[in-house]
């Protein structure tokens, strides 16, 4: 019982460092002070794997602290709940059945979309400029919704690998 709760200490620890790192240093800024990131990838990941509340501080605690280190300050606190809120959506989905992962990962990404149409709405005082994040956040899913996918195989494997 113990070694689970290390392992889950440990990939939450590594899912967050991942997160910070692919939203910090993969991404490309949007037209409404937002910007696009590989971040979700691996959240939605790490979400396959760990619990509902390891998964929210991956999602949340590593986007908002990107946001932070990046200059995006102003959008912190909300990234901190919508990412949050998207993996333990995702997380609780998946260990349900792991046949819903792919629903689990279009639900969270549909949450994510919506958090920040929004976050965008209301930093902006505007309704209609926050339609403008919305095709972006879409492309982030999608990439965010294969690179998980891809890596979800790889990642169960290596956390029922046997302690040596």
């Amino acid at each position: 019982m113990k070694q689970e709760y290390t392992k889950e200490l440990v990939f939450g620890a590594l899912g967050i460092a991942l997160v910070f790192i692919s939203t910090m240093f993969l991404k490309l800024p949007n037209s409404i002070g937002g910007y696009l990131n590989l971040g979700d990838g691996f959240i939605l990941l790490f979400s396959g794997l760990l619990g509902p509340f390891a998964s929210f501080m991956v999602g949340g605690v590593g986007s908002a602290f990107a946001d932070i280190a990046g200059g995006y300050g102003s959008y912190a606190i909300a990234t901190l709940l919508i990412k949050g809120a998207e993996g333990a959506l995702v997380a609780l989905l998946v260990h349900r059945s792991s046949r819903l992962r792919l629903p689990a990962y279009l639900l969270g990404s549909l949450l994510m979309i919506a958090g920040y149409y929004v976050t965008d709405s209301l930093l902006n005082a505007s309704w209609i400029v926050g339609l403008a994040g919305i095709p972006g956040n879409l492309i982030q899913a999608a990439i965010g919704i294969l690179i998980a996918m891809a890596g979800a195989p790889f990642l169960q494997r290596l956390k029922e690998r046997p302690r040596e």
